[in-house]
């Protein structure tokens, strides 16, 4: 479960192509295991409780874990779904009660699988879940607002520097470009020291409006900036 054999998911699909028996294997797998990891080569060790968690998915068998939360640990009673990892994380998506909740896997301090198999709802589609949760999370963590005036190159590299899908909401909403073909748009972003980071990429394709604090910050490392380069150079007229 660590991935250290990237190709695990190739050799199910040539074993089901090979084995009457195991055609069936790449859809189950699909719907146990979503692989979501742009971190996949990270050092870390997976969390000691992977394999145990990771046998109930397979083996549709509920269990009974503790989980660990800010200071605090409860008993928790599930019927564990499908495995995600992303961004090097692991997480379990699973049923407790008539809803469906994403756990992280190295929060969990013990986990003892029970003897009884439950049923898997099929309707319960893990690449789908996962997405929407995912979106679910970004939106969530998106607190503040800025308010930004965009060069034409600023607008088309916005969605590169900041949330991909708070960039267009943004850029959906804004009015029409003014005579400069700038736009002004109101973006959503994580916190105002977040948006600093990800703004400086974008140099002067973008002009911070609001907050005020935002823009004197600007301000200030804009004054920095051309304190260390200094003037441009004037170029030398030719030799007569």
């Amino acid at each position: 479960m660590g991935l250290a054999d990237a190709a695990s998911a190739a050799r199910l699909k040539v074993s089901a192509a090979l084995l009457p028996e195991l055609r069936d294997a790449p859809a189950g797998a699909a719907q146990r295991f979503h692989l979501d990891a742009p971190g996949w080569w990270r050092p870390d060790d997976p969390p000691p409780l992977l394999p145990a968690v990771a046998d109930a998915v397979w083996d549709d068998r509920r269990i009974t874990a503790r989980y660990r939360r800010r200071d605090t640990e409860a008993e928790r009673h599930l019927e564990p779904y499908g495995l995600v990892l992303k961004a090097g994380v692991w997480y379990l998506a699973a049923r407790t009660g008539e809803r469906f909740r994403v756990y992280r896997v190295d929060r969990f301090t013990a986990v003892a699988a029970t003897a009884d198999r439950f049923e898997r709802d099929e309707a319960f589609d893990l690449p789908a879940f996962w997405e929407e949760r995912a979106a679910e999370f970004a939106r969530s963590i998106l607190r503040d607002r800025v308010e930004l005036r965009l060069t034409p190159e600023g607008v088309r590299q916005l969605p590169h520097v900041t949330d991909h899908a708070a960039a267009a909401e943004a850029l959906a909403a804004a009015p029409a470009p003014d005579d400069l073909g700038r736009v002004t748009v109101t973006l959503a972003v994580e916190s105002l020291e977040v948006a600093y980071a990800q703004l400086l990429a974008l140099g002067p394709e973008t002009e911070v409006l609001a907050p005020p604090e935002l823009r004197d910050r600007f301000a200030r490392a804009a004054a920095r900036t051309a304190a260390l380069y200094g003037p441009p150079a004037a170029e030398s007229s030719p030799s007569a």
